[in-house]
């Protein structure tokens, strides 16, 4: 397992860094005529379909039982896949987006029920309490449904969705329990340090540990997704 996992982190690394070069091509071309407008459509969508591919491969080296060169080939193969789960993510972004715009919007009114029911002007548990479940289910739902759907598309293709095995194991505790201890350990805590530096770093070191430690994030986040992934893959 220990081999597979290294094996799949680096290919999340090399093929994040082919999809993030592809994406900064797009963004120097100029769209003064049609054919770079061309050029631009083209890079987006293989920016796209790269991304989709990365993602689809590293969940057939998980599902697939064979060496893990042909699961990651022939998951990439099915990047059709990664698409379908980052539209099921996307969906549920969109409708918590609107569930954090309502609750703003409505906030004062929640307050002004709570005051003269409770005669307490203590609400800021209800806001967090709301504000907690949103992104629960933005993330931590989220993630596993997307990852769960992938999994179940790349391992068994489409008949999968057919049967909800996938959707019951989306949401059971175990899954969701998993899910957000890998997100939050190693993709969120890393994340929140990349601004970090010592006190009194010299200019001549800052320029290594900028390098050293971006690295370290970056292998610990793809080592984190490599891990939900293989969660996902679970039957």
């Amino acid at each position: 397992m220990t081999r597979r996992l290294a094996a799949i982190t680096a290919w999340l690394l090399a093929g994040h860094a082919v999809a993030f070069g592809l994406f900064w091509m797009l963004l120097q071309v100029p769209e003064s005529s049609t054919l770079m407008l061309a050029a631009s459509s083209l890079l987006a969508v293989l920016t796209v379909f790269t991304a989709a591919a990365v993602q689809s491969g590293a969940m057939g080296a998980w599902t697939m039982d064979a060496p893990v060169a042909r699961g990651l080939r022939a998951g990439a193969r099915r990047a059709i896949a990664a698409l379908a789960a980052a539209l099921l993510f996307g969906a549920l972004w969109w409708l918590t987006g609107h569930a954090l715009e309502w609750h703003a919007r409505l906030s004062g009114q929640m307050d002004a029920a709570v005051i003269a029911r409770t005669d307490s002007p203590n609400t800021a548990w209800l806001h967090a309490s709301l504000r907690w479940m949103i992104l629960f289910v933005r993330w931590t739902l989220g993630i596993s449904l997307a990852v769960s759907a992938l999994g179940a598309l790349v391992g068994d293709g489409r008949a999968a969705l057919r049967r909800f095995d996938w959707l019951r194991q989306a949401v059971s505790p175990r899954r969701l329990l998993v899910v957000t201890a890998w997100f939050v350990v190693l993709d969120l805590l890393p994340w929140l340090q990349v601004g970090w530096r010592p006190a009194h770093l010299s200019l001549a070191l800052e320029p290594w540990f900028v390098g050293a430690k971006l690295s370290v994030v970056a292998v610990l986040m793809a080592a984190g997704w490599a891990l939900i992934l293989r969660e996902g893959s679970r039957r």
